[in-house]
């Protein structure tokens, strides 16, 4: 869902004439057109001082280049009554960067401490990863974005990856099962090495040594998991998808790298999230349900991003450090 300030339609106007200025900065066509859309109505020249106001907030991304960010009077141009072009952003990729743009003030700074109020007793920010040895001896590795809540006691042993990605390597203890709780995913096992990540949309498991019994929510049956399997839950519909890899793949990320085979685009962003500061944005959905495969580099988000879209045919759009969009090409 987008966030209310992109659902106004005058905001999302601001937003579009902002991003055609930085595309363009010397079009005096455009520039004619934002002029004058400023002039006709207060509310656009409210609107305009809070999208710079926003734009501002993120720091290093900087003023437009060559068109200056007025928040005084309009300047005086004439209204030549054209439609503005569009040039290669398109209407859908403007208001996704308008939701983008407001919705990374959240986030795009996510530090440890972010998470407090989730009740983490271990977390990571951008591009972070942790190793943390757990109460009974089992450690835990976290990665990027992520944080974890345990709760030990003479029966149970239990964590909740709140957000986020881990590797685990348990210790061994038959009288009290080691359970992962990943939303209604519930990842138990006694013994082995495996990895849970978890994206909002869908929970992944991954078994590096011995075996784990998967729990879907909904109802559906338990899953039997042994080294090399994969698992991805859906969590909107509870739809379960198996698949292999090899056991020493898993958990690449701990050496920064990322193997995917046949993952859609959308889950291999998923996981550069974690790796680059601000936030990467898919404006095509078709795109996004593109599926690749390969081997990509987690200490250069960027270039994983331009490595996986040349196959697919797309594009890679970057407006300062804190925002970066990915849209079709053309």
């Amino acid at each position: 869902m987008m966030p209310a300030m992109a659902e106004d339609p005058v905001l999302e106007a601001a937003f579009d004439w902002l991003l055609q200025l930085q595309e363009a900065p010397d079009d005096p066509v455009i520039r004619a057109g934002w002029a004058a859309w400023r002039r006709s109505d207060p509310a656009h020249e409210a609107a305009w001082a809070r999208v710079c106001a926003t734009w501002r907030d993120l720091g290093e991304a900087g003023p437009l280049r060559g068109a200056p960010v007025q928040v005084g009077p309009a300047p005086v141009a004439r209204d030549t009554g054209a439609v503005p072009p569009r040039r290669a952003l398109r209407r859908r990729a403007m208001m996704a960067a308008a939701a983008a743009v407001v919705a990374m003030l959240a986030v795009a700074s996510v530090r440890p401490g972010g998470f407090a109020g989730l009740g983490a007793d271990a977390a990571t920010g951008v591009a972070e990863t942790r190793r943390v040895v757990l109460a009974d001896g089992s450690r835990v590795e976290l990665d990027g974005r992520t944080a974890i809540r345990s709760r030990f006691d003479d029966g149970r042993r239990e964590v909740t990856l709140i957000d986020g990605g881990a590797f685990f390597d348990v210790m061994p203890d038959p009288a009290r099962p080691f359970i992962v709780r990943a939303g209604d995913v519930a990842v138990t096992v006694t013994g082995t090495a495996f990895d849970v990540a978890a994206d909002g949309g869908r929970v992944v498991v991954e078994v590096a040594s011995g075996t784990v019994r998967v729990a879907p929510a909904r109802g559906r049956r338990v899953e039997q998991l042994a080294a090399g399997d994969r698992l991805a839950v859906d969590t909107a519909s509870g739809a379960v998808t198996r698949g292999r890899l090899a056991p020493e793949d898993v958990g690449a990320w701990r050496d920064g790298r990322l193997f995917v085979s046949d993952a859609t685009v959308a889950e291999v962003v998923a996981e550069l999230r974690r790796h680059q500061p601000g936030w990467i944005l898919i404006t095509d959905a078709a795109l996004g349900a593109r599926r690749v495969t390969g081997l990509y580099d987690l200490r250069d988000p960027q270039r994983a991003l331009k490595a996986m879209m040349r196959p697919v045919g797309g594009e890679v759009r970057a407006f300062g450090p804190l925002l970066t969009l990915v849209t079709a090409a053309g």
